[in-house]
């Protein structure tokens, strides 16, 4: 089966004149590898030029030399796994010419891993975990006219970084947490005098005020190392203010970017430089240094005092500026009156609330929720939940505002609510609104009920302007009423959600009635509205009565059985509400439809209103 894959691939490549004898193109045992060959053009016997590809695969090591063709020109191991390059890596492909690396997780290159590719020309390492970059690690790469460096985790360049790369032409190393400062200026000297071409890509990240510029049209002057620090990462974890019990043990760990060898971190209490201190419990472990570009130091609070409250704080400094975090410590003593742990699930989300001092508001970040259809929340900082302990020790006001609702009806709906409304965009609005509201049987929340009140009063304000308003806000309310009873009574009993919107429908009668409209009529599957104008003075009374078609293969009451209506849509079996003077039967008989006993229904006309308004 090997062999005929192989040869089916090799007569695809011999189409497109890659595929050369077989002898010289051998199968790999490597899964998802493939191997092509081509006879390059030029003077005196061609020489054969392979091509092996092993990409999207499962590699997390790269391929021993040994398995490859010694003829190998091309050699792509990009999408896969692989995690370290190591010394002599690729000894014996003194072929290659291009080197395919990206997109893998490469964290450490070690000295000597390019030994042997004396005519590699383009290598590739953009997109993996590199953050440690040497001189040592490009020996013998003598060739090399291209490099790509981007999207690594680095935020600087060593001076002297490329001086093995006596041939480059082109280089590319753009990252997220890329510094152009005083360390950088090297770079721009060096590629000016080597004729290096840095690429239009390669964007700083920080300081601010150099954000989004390329790099290769900066000038020297612009880097400078000067306040105030900016750090790519800092980070303090626990962050939030931390209620504990003495005696129990809270360990604390502060992680910045590695800026160069003068960053260093240190913990401060209450303004005080802390050190080790084994007799109250107190350890400072020495900073560790992470792939050459991010510094950590660990605080361990082993038997948390009464006066270990306070404010605690880990500081950043490096040559030319520095920066703070700080965390709230509260010590209780057991016998201190506190609110109990306790779990709260709402619409925003479940929340699970500390043990908390009275007297203290407790704090919870939002939870994240990753529904596409709306984006929510786009300030700088981190939205949050909170919650009083009042001094009695019992759990008192509390405030979710801030966060988004876990249910993305609601957050739809919300988003809905939040639209600009005008006369060129009216239309459209209601269309969607209509079409999203069809599934209302499914709406679960009150505030889902509560949001739509509210968008129905900002379109009642344009029926007299706009033809089709008055049939979308009839169609709206009857989509309502599929919301599950138990909800609209909460939304009624909320903020009158039901009674405002009834009000809305009646008032669109008094919007569009005038003295060249007197006579309305508008019907849903669940809501019907009829207005007419008339002279006091000859008004004796007036019958009402509300009818609907039954199918013919129902058994049921489509009036009570609202859920059937999105399956079984016919505009013949739309509620109907007709207002007449005169006896109810003349009224009937003098419809324009035929209706018999057996495919009408008749309910009282308050019945039509009576489950969004009682």
């Amino acid at each position: 089966m090997r062999g005929l894959c192989r040869r089916l691939f090799c007569l695809v490549a011999a189409v497109m004149g890659l595929c050369g004898a077989s002898r010289n193109c051998p199968d790999l045992i490597v899964d998802r590898c493939l191997c092509a060959a081509e006879r390059a053009k030029g003077p005196g016997r061609p020489a054969l030029r392979i091509k092996v590809v092993c990409s999207g695969g499962d590699l997390v090591e790269t391929l021993q030399p040994a398995v490859l063709p010694n003829r190998t020109v091309s050699l792509i191991l990009s999408n896969n796994k692989i995690l370290w390059l190591k010394n002599g890596s690729f000894f014996g492909l003194r072929s290659l010419e291009r080197l395919d690396l990206k997109n893998n997780l490469i964290s450490t290159i070690e000295p000597g891993a390019f030994h042997g590719l004396s005519e590699l020309k383009r290598l590739d390492l953009s997109n993996n975990r590199i953050g440690c970059l040497t001189p040592e690690m490009f020996v013998g790469l003598n060739s090399l006219h291209k490099l790509n460096l981007s999207g690594n985790i680095f935020s600087s360049l060593m001076n002297g970084l490329f001086s093995e790369l006596l041939a480059l032409k082109a280089l590319h190393f753009n990252t997220d947490s890329l510094i152009c400062d005083c360390n950088l200026k090297w770079v721009l000297q060096w590629a000016r005098n080597a004729s290096v071409r840095i690429a239009e890509e390669t964007v700083c990240a920080y300081p601010s005020a150099l954000q989004g510029l390329s790099f290769h049209n900066l000038k020297e002057n612009q880097l400078i190392c000067a306040g105030p620090l900016e750090l790519p990462l800092f980070e303090l974890i626990p962050s939030q203010r931390q209620v504990v019990f003495h005696g129990d043990r809270l360990p604390f760990q502060c992680t910045a970017t590695y800026v160069d060898n003068t960053t260093q971190v240190h913990w401060y209490h209450a303004g005080q430089l802390i050190e080790t201190d084994e007799e109250r419990g107190i350890y400072v472990e020495d900073s560790i240094i992470h792939d050459c570009c991010l510094i950590t130091r660990e605080l361990i609070l082993s038997s948390i005092d009464i006066d270990a409250s306070g404010d605690w704080e880990c500081l950043v400094n490096n040559s030319y500026g520095n920066s703070t975090k700080h965390v709230e410590i509260v010590v209780l003593e057991t016998a201190a009156p506190y609110c109990p742990a306790e779990r709260i699930i709402n619409n925003k989300g479940d929340f699970r609330w500390p043990k908390t001092l009275a007297g203290i508001t407790a704090y919870h970040p939002c939870l994240q929720y990753s529904f596409k259809s709306i984006a929510f929340h786009n300030g700088a900082e981190e939205a949050k939940a909170w919650r009083k302990c009042n001094r009695t020790g019992r759990w008192d006001e509390e405030n979710y505002s801030e966060c988004p609702y876990s249910q993305e009806v609601t957050q739809v709906l919300h988003a809905f609510s939040q639209m600009h409304i005008n006369l060129t965009t009216v239309v459209e609005f209601s269309r969607q609104l209509t079409a999203y509201t069809r599934g209302a049987s499914h709406f679960a929340d009150k505030m889902d009920v509560i949001y739509l009140a509210y968008i129905v009063e900002k379109l009642i304000v344009f029926v007299d302007e706009v033809e089709d308003i008055g049939d979308a806000l009839i169609e709206i309310a009857s989509n309502i009423m599929l919301v599950d009873d138990h909800v609209l009574w909460m939304a009624q009993k909320e903020d009158k959600a039901c009674t405002r919107i009834v009000r809305c429908v009646e008032h669109i009668a008094s919007q569009i009635l005038t003295s060249n409209i007197q006579v309305i009529s508008k019907v849903s599957s669940n809501i019907a509205l009829e207005a007419f104008m008339i002279k006091p003075s000859s008004f004796t009374g007036m019958t009402c009565t509300a009818f609907q078609k039954i199918a013919a293969n129902s058994d049921k009451s489509v009036v009570h059985d609202l859920g059937s209506w999105e399956a079984n849509h016919h505009p013949d079996q739309h509620l109907n509400f007709k207002c007449n003077t005169g006896n109810l039967n003349s009224s009937l008989m003098n419809s324009s439809t035929r209706l018999t006993l057996d495919n009408i229904q008749k309910v009282n006309s308050t019945d039509c209103t009576k489950k969004l308004a009682e």
